[in-house]
């Protein structure tokens, strides 16, 4: 039915000629059945670690998970993941089983699993086994819960947040029992490890369906960023929308979602820079990785920057001092924020797009935004007779503010005589 990868035929074929059931299941199935590429295979079987050991003796085999069933075989240079049919007991502590029992019947594992739709497995030589209905799911784009979705979400509360990334990533509508449980557990996701939460929030945020996601379910994006529970609702909407006509880039949608956290207050002129320190208190607090964190607090810290187009080199003063890149940025984030408004506002886009271009053109022609570009370096400013220390910096500052300003070319010569000027108070 499927065509599968070399590696992966030879390990179902393999457990089969032992005597084992033996499956591809999970996220590969549920992808193959919708005509999109497979990339992660996982193989469930039958057999024991132990026996699954024995089976492919002779080949290097990984006891990567061997307390949970799980073995990883390289077959080639390929790591083929096998996990032994299992059952669960109890989840105390609402996110991992507290005792796992290897079985020999399919039905005890794929009743285990989230998802009807992750709950489908294959065989070249049984077909597909669906004994939970994932594949009339898959078709009518539906994320369902295998069996009482309150039983699901109190297992393992992580399960929140992964139905809705499906339903943001594949765009799938969120079943109405599903739906229902999500929303009166919604709370259950502040248990969840922040690096967990942080990972699904961020495949979620740039689904092509996360708009959706996020208007609708509003308690559990709360419940995982405080901050924005601070938003009316008419700001929120103004919000998720923003998120949506950016591009699906990760910093590009968190800088969206962050960047109207908290509210103008009055009389103060630096709300960028008290919106750039509440979201910054939001990733840290969600694990977010330094460098990420960095950059989408960048891009709202200068949102509430002019760009007028018309003044070419305030422009590109403005990009010297936020990185090229980050501006571009800053120009999307400030395109979706009218997109998301009053439509009598759009002519505001003209400008944007024209302050785009003209960043786009600055950068193609290597234009000199940074003392790095400069023709000169500090060795031939102390050249001049300059000290070493803080003035020769200033001094390198002064020359890149004259070639962004078109007061002089980025080249030696002139430069170095733009700069002896200014040593010479000329």
């Amino acid at each position: 039915m499927f065509e599968l990868p070399f590696e992966i035929d030879q390990v179902l074929e393999k457990l089969c000629h032992s005597g084992y059931e033996a499956y591809l299941v999970g996220g590969a199935v549920r992808d193959m059945l919708m005509d999109k590429p497979a990339h992660d295979y996982d193989v469930t079987t039958s057999a024991t670690p132990e026996e699954t050991e024995r089976v492919f003796e002779g080949y290097k085999v990984i006891k990567t998970g061997i307390r949970h069933g799980t073995v990883t075989v390289l077959v080639g240079n390929y790591p083929v993941e096998i996990t032994t049919f299992r059952r669960e007991g109890s989840y105390t502590d609402g996110r991992h089983p507290d005792a796992v029992f290897f079985s020999r019947r399919l039905e005890d594992d794929l009743s285990r699993r989230d998802l009807t739709v992750n709950a489908v497995a294959y065989s070249p030589v049984k077909g597909l086994s669906d004994p939970f209905g994932g594949v009339d799911d898959i078709k009518n784009r539906i994320i369902r819960c295998v069996g009482n979705p309150d039983e699901r979400f109190s297992e393992d509360h992580l399960r929140l947040l992964r139905a809705l990334r499906f339903s943001a990533v594949l765009g799938f509508a969120i079943e109405r029992g599903t739906a229902e449980s999500i929303h009166k557990n919604a709370e259950l996701i502040r248990t969840v490890s922040a690096e967990r939460v942080f990972s699904e929030l961020c495949r979620l945020v740039c689904g092509d369906g996360a708009r959706m996601i996020l208007e609708e379910y509003r308690d559990v994006i709360t419940a995982v960023i405080p901050e924005l529970s601070a938003l009316d609702g008419d700001a929120y909407a103004h919000t998720v929308g923003s998120l949506s006509y950016t591009e699906p880039f990760l910093h590009l949608r968190l800088a969206a979602l962050l960047h109207d956290t908290v509210a103008a207050p009055s009389g103060r002129d630096d709300v960028c820079v008290i919106r750039d320190t509440a979201a910054k208190n939001a990733l840290v607090c969600l694990r977010c990785p330094t460098a990420l964190c960095d950059n989408v607090c960048r891009i709202i810290r200068y949102c509430g920057s002019d760009v007028d187009p018309s003044d070419k080199i305030s422009l590109k003063r403005l990009a010297s001092k936020t990185g090229i890149k980050i501006l571009k940025d800053v120009i999307k984030l400030k395109r979706a924020d009218v997109l998301a408004g009053d439509p009598r506002l759009y002519h505001r886009l003209t400008d944007l797009n024209t302050a785009y271009d003209t960043l786009c053109e600055t950068e193609e022609n290597g234009t000199a935004l940074d003392v790095r570009d400069l023709a000169i370096n500090g060795n031939d400013v102390k050249g001049l007779g300059v000290r070493p220390g803080p003035a020769v910096g200033e001094l390198l500052r002064y020359a890149l503010d004259g070639v962004i300003s078109d007061r002089v070319e980025n080249e030696k010569a002139p430069l170095l005589a733009y700069v002896a000027e200014k040593i010479s108070g000329v």
